[in-house]
Parts: C-alpha cells; sequence; structure tokens
C-alpha cells in the first residue's frame, strides 16, 4: 500500500476512535461525517468508484445528516457523567490485541508460519477488460435507467417528500395579524 492509503487507515482510526469517545453528540457525528468520507477514499483507492460514490451519497448526505438534523433539533445539553474507562479496559484490552495481532500478521515482511496466515494465492484479474470495457458507474447507469427506472424515480419522488417534510417541521412561520 502507498503512504496515502496508510495515512488515510490511521486518520480513519482515529476518527472511529473519537465518535466513540466523544462527549459532544455533534462532535461525535461530525467524527462520523469524517469516517464515511475515509472510507470512502479508501474503497475509491480500490477502484470501485461507483460503490465510493454511494458511501458519500447515503452515509454522509443522508444518515448522517439526518443525526445531525436530530442532535440539532433535539437541543442536547451536554451534561458531566461520569465514564469510568476501567470498567471497559478488560474488553478494551481484548480488542487492541486481537487488531495488533491481524495487523502483525498481514504484514508483507513477516514471516509468519503459523495455523493463522493460510498459503493461498493471491492472484489478481482484472475483469475490467475481461467483460465489456465499461465502468461500473456506466454498468450500473445503463441497468438503473433501463430495467429499474420506475423503482429509481418512485425513490426519488420518496426522497423529495421526505425533504419537503424535514423543510415544514423546522420552518415556523410567524405571523401575526392587526385586527382593525
Amino acid at each position: 500500500m502507498a503512504f496515502f492509503e496508510y495515512l488515510f487507515l490511521s486518520l480513519l482510526g482515529f476518527c472511529s476512535f473519537m465518535v466513540i469517545c466523544s462527549r459532544n453528540p455533534l462532535h461525535s457525528i461530525l467524527s462520523l461525517i469524517s469516517v464515511f468520507l475515509l472510507s470512502s477514499i479508501l474503497v475509491f483507492c480500490l477502484e470501485a468508484e461507483f460503490l465510493a460514490l454511494s458511501f458519500i451519497l447515503v452515509y454522509v448526505g443522508a444518515i448522517a445528516v439526518l443525526f445531525l438534523f436530530v442532535i440539532i433539533m433535539s437541543d442536547i445539553k451536554i451534561s458531566d457523567s461520569s465514564f469510568d474507562l476501567l470498567d471497559y479496559s478488560a474488553f478494551g484490552y481484548f480488542f487492541l490485541f486481537a487488531i495488533i495481532v491481524e495487523i502483525l500478521v498481514s504484514l508483507p515482511g513477516l514471516n509468519v508460519d503459523s495455523d493463522l496466515v493460510s498459503s493461498t494465492d493471491y492472484s489478481w484479474i482484472n475483469w475490467y477488460f475481461e467483460i465489456n470495457h465499461l465502468s461500473n458507474a456506466q454498468t450500473l447507469g445503463q441497468i438503473l435507467y433501463t430495467d429499474y427506472f420506475v423503482f429509481f424515480l418512485s425513490a426519488g419522488f420518496i426522497l423529495f417528500i421526505a425533504l419537503i417534510g424535514s423543510l415544514t417541521l423546522t420552518v415556523t412561520l410567524n405571523k401575526s395579524y392587526k385586527l382593525h
């Protein structure tokens, strides 16, 4: 892997840690949005463009913004709750040990001859040149706009109705009428 992929993986780990450790729910949601964006960048590096763009559209554009909308609308007050780190340390150390073992086993320069690593041949087949010379986005676009266009249009209409509903919930009209 390249240097930037390791950089994105480390940023992804840090942001995912901040999602669960932040006491402010707004900061937690912003960290969740950065996790989604960084994971879509990593999927884009794996040459799955449509999946990366759908991560951004679905998770950041819909789910995370919905969470952000709910947190802002509910006006949560941040309390000083006591969080004892030692209560959860056994589970944390176990998962930390498992993650470190997985990282060490997957390093390319480390020769580990154990039952954890199987001796499989990881040969890569470029299916792009094997099939139709179409990208993922072009293939999915052809399928969406030919075979499933009714479902695609109805999903867009439902999302439009949901947008109108959320706007009517947030807009307050203050009309004062003068009676003579």
